[in-house]
């Protein structure tokens, strides 16, 4: 019993043994199969009856027999093999599992399911060759026909060359291997791919091929590098994501992407179009990435994309190698709309900085400046993805910027200035940056939540309907408002000297929670209106042509020196707080506004609502209507004083001057409740304190009996006290009241 249980344990591992080998790829060519190389070189037809081998000796052989039957052929050895007749043959029964699925209606898609093992295998160091590229087009397929396509059931494993020498479409089914399929130039139409493909060599398109189409998925996420030097096509199918993430390498001048989608299919593209000068088809290489941007003899470099109609992706988020490095000199990017009116879209999709030297335009193929392009630009919303443009952009449509991504135009070089044609609108949820060095720029319709900043020493100019509600920052140059409003931005910020903002074209002044830099400049052609609803400090110049309006319940501070002489300066919100000066015909402070001033106005000053004075200049008149509000320290007028409403000195306020009124003309008018002498703490109000003409706090209130008064003429100052004369009255009034009462005590005697 024992040695039957040992003999059994045998039996199952020789028979595991056996499924494996039998079930790995090329399996029964490694294993031999029968040798069918006298009847190749023989030219005679092979019948397949199973495994079979072709055993190269080196050098061409061409075969102009046809092989049939019902088996797996290997090419194995050195040399090459030439097919010069179509061959058609299956795959023995017991291998067929594959299944075509197909599935949309009107517009269906096909798919490869569970993939037979291949039945065409290439080994290393062989080359099998379809068509002599002259003569006989001869292919090894056995064809099933789905909708719109017609699918290869040979599927092919290329572990050596498969040089594809024919001038007709080929397919080869689902391509395996790790070595190099190979598609001469001038062999029209080109390759058809669909299926997933396991294969991780190298794919040469001399002159066409077809990755996906309306009708086929096509993925081969093992490709290591493509050689493209015909027209790499791509498409995807209604609500599918086709993706390629080979580096792509041209080589002579006159290659293409071309792009295709139906209806919300996506091409994504996330390796590099680049060029190559050095390497094998096997392995292309570039001697160095400034290549790439170089002319070069014959234009030899230059490579292009046609986005025809299509919705595609350069990028997938994961890195930052950027997919078409080069410049207008040596690529060429043409975007189009379909005859039905369906327009491209082109995403960037990074998660680093990335640059496009070249314009997006709508020309054909080299021609690209010869029309506008057709379509729309999108900046993906990846957090890091930072897209700078650096040649100025030809495309009429949309430019949207995604949440936690930058769009920058211009580098900063005079090279590398960018525009956008103002024909679309931006849409900027993330950071638009201009940064151009020489050429100006017009941006028209930027709405969204994100922010704008000028960032170059060119002037750059925003027109039409401005609503994005982000920050907008002047970091260097100017940013000119043409005809719209930041009144949507939530912020406004010059935080360099030098850096302007222009508004005298804006169609409404308004800015918000304004701050900025000594030497900073904000210009408006009427009236300027601050919305502050934060604390900001602003230390530049403001010029409004019909002043400068604070609104918003926040608290704006200007330290800079601001000259308006012809315009008038209200306070309708918040706190403006004025350290630095204000030239101009006056500054009214409405109910709910305050000004906190330690500088100078230049203006009359007319209060209806709070002034904070903490020395406090105002060179004019200084009015203060009925309900309105004095708080602080001194306040000194060289105009008339006119005064209503209520006063509240600082709490570590001390007698002395308030109202220091420098002007010939008398106080008119008294605070609420507060006449002359009226208790004001532990203080005594006096219009008439100073040099008899000002307003101040002096004494002590308790030193005074309640309803006594004070002579207007009389000057009261820290050194002559309110009590001393009230003191002095009584005792006259005793003096007077005892020399009575003796009077009548000598009459009555």
């Amino acid at each position: 019993m024992r040695a039957q249980r040992g003999g059994c344990r045998v039996s199952v591992a020789v028979i595991a043994i056996l499924l494996v080998v039998l079930g790995s790829p090329g399996a029964f060519a490694q294993s031999g199969g029968r040798d069918v190389t006298a009847d190749v070189l023989a030219n005679r037809d092979v019948t397949l009856s199973g495994d079979t081998v072709v055993r190269l000796t080196g050098g061409v052989t061409t075969y102009t027999g046809v092989i049939r039957g019902e088996g797996v052929l290997t090419v194995g050895g050195t040399g090459t093999l030439v097919l010069l007749k179509d061959s058609d043959f299956t795959l023995p029964a017991d291998r067929r599992r594959e299944k075509v699925v197909t599935v949309g209606g009107n517009h269906p898609v096909t798919t490869i399911e569970n993939p037979d093992p291949p039945a065409v295998i290439v080994q290393r160091g062989a080359t099998l060759q379809y068509g002599s590229g002259s003569g006989g087009d001869g292919v090894i397929g056995h064809f099933v026909q789905a909708p719109e396509v017609s699918l290869n059931a040979l599927n092919h494993q290329v572990d050596g060359t498969l040089d594809l020498a024919v001038h007709r479409a080929v397919n080869l089914g689902v391509i395996s291997g790790s070595g190099l399929v190979k598609q001469r130039r001038s062999t029209w139409p080109g390759i058809e791919l669909p299926g997933t493909h396991p294969f991780s060599g190298t794919l040469y398109v001399g002159t066409g091929a077809d990755f996906g189409s309306l009708h086929y998925l096509t993925a081969m996420p093992r490709v290591r590098k493509v050689v493209n030097q015909g027209s790499f096509i791509h498409n995807a199918p209604d609500g599918e994501v086709v993706t390629d993430a080979a580096d792509i390498y041209s080589q002579f001048y006159g290659n293409d992407i071309n792009f295709h989608t139906w209806g919300s299919g996506v091409v994504r593209m996330s390796g590099v179009y680049s060029w190559s000068d050095n390497g094998s088809d096997t392995d292309p290489t570039l001697s160095a990435p400034s290549r790439n941007f170089a002319t070069v003899p014959h234009s030899d470099n230059k490579r292009g994309i046609n986005i025809e109609g299509a919705t595609v992706t350069w990028g997938d988020g994961t890195n930052n190698r950027f997919f078409l490095p080069g410049n207008e000199k040596t690529v060429y990017i043409d975007m189009h709309a379909e005859g039905n009116g369906t327009r491209s879209v082109l995403t960037f999709d990074y998660n680093g900085p990335v640059t496009l030297d070249a314009p997006i335009s709508g020309g054909r193929y080299h021609d690209t400046m010869a029309d506008v392009g057709r379509g729309d630009v999108v900046i993906a919303a990846t957090r890091g993805n930072a897209v700078t443009f650096t040649a100025p952009q030809n495309y009429d449509g949309d430019t949207t910027i995604g949440e936690g991504a930058s769009l920058r135009l211009g580098d900063g070089s005079p090279q590398g200035d960018s525009a956008l044609l103002p024909t679309g609108k931006i849409v900027d949820n993330g950071e638009l940056i201009v940064q151009n060095a020489t050429r100006g720029a017009e941006l028209a319709r930027i709405g969204g939540k994100g922010s704008v900043t000028q960032a170059g020493p060119a002037t750059t100019t925003l027109t039409g309907e401005l609503s994005y509600t982000g920050r907008t920052t002047v970091k260097a140059g100017t940013l000119v408002v043409a005809g719209g409003s930041l009144a949507a931005s939530t912020a406004v910020d010059l935080p360099v000297a030098g850096a302007t903002l222009d508004l005298t074209r804006a169609g409404d002044g308004t800015v918000g929670n304004l701050s900025g830099a000594e030497g900073a400049a904000v210009t408006a052609g009427r009236t300027l209106t601050v919305r502050d609803t934060a604390a900001t400090t602003f230390g530049g110049t403001l010029n409004a042509t019909d002043g400068v309006t604070k609104t918003g319940a926040g608290t704006l501070t200007l330290t800079g020196k601001h000259t308006t002489p012809d315009s008038t300066w209200t306070v309708r919100e918040g706190t403006l707080a004025l350290t630095g000066s204000v030239q101009a015909r006056q500054l009214a402070v409405q109910p709910t506004g305050t000004v906190r001033a330690g500088g100078t106005v230049g203006a009359a000053v007319d209060n209806a609502g709070t002034v904070e004075a903490n020395g406090m200049t105002v060179r004019g008149s200084y009015t203060q209507r009925a309900g309105a509000r004095l708080t602080g320290a001194r306040l000194s007028v060289t105009g008339a004083v006119t005064l209503a409403g209520t006063f509240a000195p600082d709490p570590a306020q001390g007698p002395g001057v308030i109202i220091d009124n420098q002007g010939a003309d008398r106080i008119n008018g008294t605070f609420d409740g507060l006449p002359e002498g009226a208790a004001v703490g532990a203080f005594r109000l006096t219009y008439h304190g100073g040099d008899g003409n000002d307003v101040a706090l002096t004494g002590d209130s308790g030193a005074i009996r309640p309803g006594s008064t004070v002579s207007p003429a009389a000057t009261v100052s820290s050194s002559g006290p309110v009590w001393w004369f009230s003191a002095a009255g009584a005792l006259v009034l005793l003096i007077a009241v005892v020399f009575a009462a003796r009077r009548r005590v000598r009459n009555r005697s």
